[in-house]
């Protein structure tokens, strides 16, 4: 999976897994700067004051392309996010519908299954008569 396209890119589907393994992180970044500014030293630091808007907008900016790629393998419009800036339900939302629900198997108007559920067989066969790598993996042969 491609970083820039998981956290600044608002197209696609993103399996549940993707969405924790990079909120986790990003959701970790802003801790330090709602541990370690305040008012005071905002006035007296504009270094300080400018790196926290700046880690302020990457967090704002990646939760949401993650949030709506969710949204989208839920087969769901971006315009439900409104959902997570509500007070209570916000949070109970993202939990649920986001980190915890399923998505839509197969694809859906947003995009392939990212789980390749629905996806037609491939025969594992090129035209050259050889399994190809990915058959190869994909498949486990018992003899007895």
């Amino acid at each position: 999976m491609n970083q820039k396209w998981a956290l600044f890119s608002f197209k696609g589907r993103m399996r549940r897994r993707d969405y924790w393994l990079y909120s986790i992180p990003v959701l970790l970044m802003i801790m330090p700067v709602f541990l370690y500014t305040s008012p005071e030293n905002f006035s007296q630091n504009p270094l300080l004051e400018t790196l926290s808007l700046v880690i302020m907008g990457f967090v704002t900016w990646a939760s949401t392309a993650l949030n709506v790629k969710r949204l989208h393998d839920r087969n769901k419009s971006a315009w439900w996010i409104i959902l997570t800036f509500l007070p209570v339900i916000g949070p109970i939302f993202v939990i649920i519908e986001l980190g915890i629900l399923d998505g839509t198997a197969g694809p859906n108007q947003y995009g392939p299954d990212p789980k390749g559920r629905g996806a037609p067989p491939s025969s594992g066969t090129p035209s050259s008569g050889q399994p190809s790598d990915k058959a190869e993996k994909d498949s486990v042969t018992i003899e007895m």
